[in-house]
């Protein structure tokens, strides 16, 4: 009786520990890389929105809802360039340095200027996991944090 139940317990965990290390193929969509994740010629200041290959609806959602925020406020700074948002996987090679350039602890919303192809100045928004579940706050943050960025700049 007492092998049955730690065989069941080896069993169990054993399970939990293949789901949670499973690579991004076994049924999750795939996440492509941004290779080129350099400001486009003419743009001063980056949305960035920074994940890794495993992304849970939380990450999906924190994506979406700073697409929304930033595309809804700022199309006209975005179709002249001096705005660009980009999307990065940090878990691909060329994309790493992130993480230390600007000191990334988990997926983020990081607000960059730059200034002749160097990283002048940087905020990252890091209110984006508590309002994850209030879409309008969400929203207005990221665009009130943007639009701040943006006049200080």
């Amino acid at each position: 009786m007492r092998s049955r139940l730690v065989f069941s317990v080896v069993v169990v965990f054993g399970g939990l520990a293949a789901f949670l290390t499973a690579p991004v193929g076994s049924g999750q969509e795939a996440i492509p890389a941004v290779v080129d994740s350099a400001p486009a010629a003419g743009a001063e200041t980056v949305v960035y929105y920074f994940h890794g290959n495993v992304r849970c609806a939380t990450c999906k959602k924190i994506e979406a809802y700073a697409d929304e925020a930033v595309h809804e406020e700022f199309g006209k700074a975005l179709e002249d360039g001096s705005l660009q948002w980009q999307v990065v996987n940090i878990d691909e090679p060329e994309n790493r340095h992130f993480i230390q350039d600007f000191q990334l602890v988990t997926k983020s919303v990081v607000l960059v200027e730059y200034r002749d192809g160097k990283v002048v100045r940087f905020k990252n928004l890091d209110q984006v996991w508590q309002l994850v579940r209030d879409k309008e706050r969400f929203v207005t943050y990221v665009q009130d944090a943007t639009r701040e960025f943006l006049a200080a700049g």
